[in-house]
């Protein structure tokens, strides 16, 4: 079954991570800047978009290979890697949309794009979060026999 695409088995996370991903890439081709029309690619700095290409890239990575039904080891590897990018990309974002102005006059403010990228990159870490913390017991590879008892020890001669 690896290497078969399964959408069924992914989870909620891993569905908000993806569903973030994709608007935060979106959010990249429209105006972040107005009314100068400057899209996400040419008004973020190097780091802001940097941060915002890895989240998108560990959400990625993470829907990925849930839905590619890879062992256990890969699936928390994306999953703290999506965890860990996430929030620190949510907070360089968060900085340049609330904090960092655009530019010095009252003209030049943020447009709707600068939110919607905002809003999926917090998706993408949420989303990684709670797929750290969804234990699915009831999949097959989750499935657990217990050993055999062992027999008791003979009793103790007096």
């Amino acid at each position: 079954m690896a290497g078969r695409l399964s959408i069924g088995r992914l989870r909620g996370g891993e569905l908000l991570a993806g569903a973030g991903a994709v608007a935060l890439l979106v959010s990249l081709f429209l105006d972040w800047v107005g009314p100068v029309g400057e899209s996400g690619w040419s008004s973020l700095g190097w780091l802001t978009l940097a941060a915002a290409i890895v989240a998108v890239l560990a959400a990625a990575w993470l829907v990925a290979t849930i839905a590619s039904a890879r062992p256990v080891t890969e699936v928390i590897g994306a999953s703290v890697t999506a965890a860990v990018v996430g929030p620190i990309a949510a907070a360089v974002i968060a900085v340049r949309v609330a904090v960092v102005q655009p530019g010095a006059d009252a003209v030049t403010t943020m447009q709707a794009g600068a939110y919607v990228g905002l809003a999926g990159v917090v998706a993408v870490a949420v989303g990684a979060w709670w797929s750290l913390a969804d234990e699915r017991t009831d999949a097959p590879e989750s499935a657990y026999v217990p050993p055999a008892p062992r027999p008791a020890p003979p009793p103790a001669s007096s």
